[in-house]
């Protein structure tokens, strides 16, 4: 398929990747359009140099068709010689008879040779010469025509080669980026499991010496709660016996003895019952 300005004008080339190298542009626009200008250019000079070839094979043609016309027209008609007529026999002086006409016209023969030798030679020299311009506006045309094509198959490639290159630089760049992301992942999960870990033996361990703290007072708590719960049975069994022994000291003495003595004896009595108990 021959490649067209409008396909140059038509071509799109996508964008490079954000981050990645890429060509400018406006400056490919800009030989684009300058490869377009220049295709036009010369597919309107391929078109000027066929008219012309096409001119000049009708000006050979006419050449020719008029030159024979021409060769016929310049050869005079032969005329058969005319006798002239005898003098008067009233002259005495004899004049030689002049030249008959056609012997005057005889030299026209070499002259319509040349005629022909000259028509022939300018249908040949215009033939040569519409040969030569054909062919070297056929090889001009030829030339201009597998230039652009050339150029623009260079084009073509060179587009085909960055898009290739693009797409690849694109692919691995992704490919990067892709196990960057995951090495990250899995170095911060690797890190995140790792101090969830410590965190949770770090919990454990203090639940463990707070538990183990708790379990000490609770044991020294019990040991201080049976021992108030001793002292209480102890407290409750003497202040008991003491009643006892002073409800019996009571009904001894009888209730014959002063106030004052028996109040005395009591607040002695529980004085001692406290010494005991202490």
């Amino acid at each position: 398929m021959p490649l067209t300005p409008a396909d140059v004008h038509n071509v799109a080339f996508s964008k490079p990747p954000i981050g990645k190298r890429g060509y400018n542009e406006d400056e490919v626009d800009a030989f684009l359009d300058l490869v377009e200008n220049e295709l036009t250019r010369l597919i309107e000079e391929n078109a000027d140099l066929r008219q012309r070839v096409s001119e000049l094979d009708a000006e050979l043609s006419g050449a020719r068709a008029g030159g024979g016309v021409a060769a016929t027209q310049t050869i005079p008609p032969y005329q058969a010689p005319q006798p002239e007529p005898e003098p008067e026999p009233a002259q005495p002086v004899y004049e030689a008879p002049a030249a008959p006409q056609p012997v005057a016209q005889q030299p026209a023969a070499p002259v319509s040779e040349d005629h022909h030798v000259r028509a022939a030679k300018v249908l040949s020299l215009a033939q040569d010469t519409a040969d030569r311009l054909t062919s070297t506006a056929k090889a001009e045309s030829d030339k201009l025509l597998a230039d652009a094509r050339a150029q623009a198959d260079a084009l073509v490639t060179e587009a085909r080669q960055t898009a290739e290159t693009t797409v690849a630089d694109a692919r691995a760049k992704a490919d990067a980026l892709l196990s960057d992301a995951q090495t990250r992942s899995e170095t911060q999960l690797r890190q995140a499991q790792e101090k969830a870990d410590a965190l949770q033996a770090d919990a454990e361990r203090k639940h463990s010496e707070i538990m183990g703290t708790i379990n000490q007072q609770r044991t020294v708590l019990e040991g201080r709660l049976e021992q108030l719960r001793t002292f209480e049975r102890e407290y409750r069994t003497r202040l008991k016996t003491y009643l006892e022994s002073q409800l019996e000291e009571l009904g001894q003495r009888g209730s014959a003895a002063p106030v004052d003595s028996a109040a005395n004896n009591e607040g002695g009595g529980f004085n001692q019952f406290n010494r005991g108990a202490n």
